[in-house]
């Protein structure tokens, strides 16, 4: 299973970003991983728009979601399918403005099956990234 990490960054006035990152599988006769990769980064008017989804992805994930403030050091550590689900969000909403949309896409995407969140989550970091992220946009934006 892969794992992902999510990780608290603090901003000024006690605000603070969220961070996901994907953990690189250990290879055979390596001692230890190399550095998790950086998926996305949500902040400011889009945090409070999936604050939710992220409480419930902690809880899921034996997480006490009051824990998320901008004081935690430690990495949240998920499993694989909430960090596909929280990747397939990330990437996906990050240079979107509108609320309406945002909120629709966050609904869409929590609502995918294991096999679907996949298949985006293969398309979008091992194909052709920004043709799958607008399809996505294209078709989870508009709601149904």
């Amino acid at each position: 299973m892969q794992e992902f990490q999510l990780k608290i960054s603090s901003l000024k006035d006690n605000n603070f970003a969220v961070e996901l990152y994907q953990c690189a599988y250990k290879k055979a006769g390596e001692k230890k991983r190399s550095s998790p990769q950086k998926i996305g980064k949500i902040k400011g008017n889009k945090l409070p728009l999936i604050r939710q989804t992220i409480y419930q992805v902690l809880k899921a994930n034996k997480y006490d979601p009051q824990t998320l403030n901008y004081k935690r050091r430690t990495p949240y550590i998920l499993t694989e399918e909430s960090g596909i689900n929280l990747a397939i969000l990330f990437q996906t909403i990050q240079p979107l403005r509108k609320e309406d949309k945002i909120i629709n896409i966050r609904d869409e995407v929590m609502a995918m099956s294991y096999e679907e969140a996949h298949y985006w989550f293969a398309k979008i970091n091992h194909g052709k990234r920004n043709v799958a992220l607008r399809a996505l946009r294209i078709l989870l934006g508009e709601g149904n």
